[in-house]
């Protein structure tokens, strides 16, 4: 996945959606859980569970 130098900056959303789709890869929960986590601090969606 890339972005340039848009994947970087920190002014734009892509920065922050990038760098928060990579918890799946580093951390060990389930994948309910990361749309979970997405739903509710990403897309400000109330909470799921």
């Amino acid at each position: 996945m890339t972005h340039g130098g848009m994947g970087y900056a920190e002014e734009f959303h892509v920065e922050r959606y990038m760098r928060e789709s990579f918890i799946a890869r580093i951390a060990p929960v389930s994948r309910e859980m990361i749309l979970n986590y997405i739903g509710q601090h990403v897309l400000e969606m109330p909470r799921s569970y």
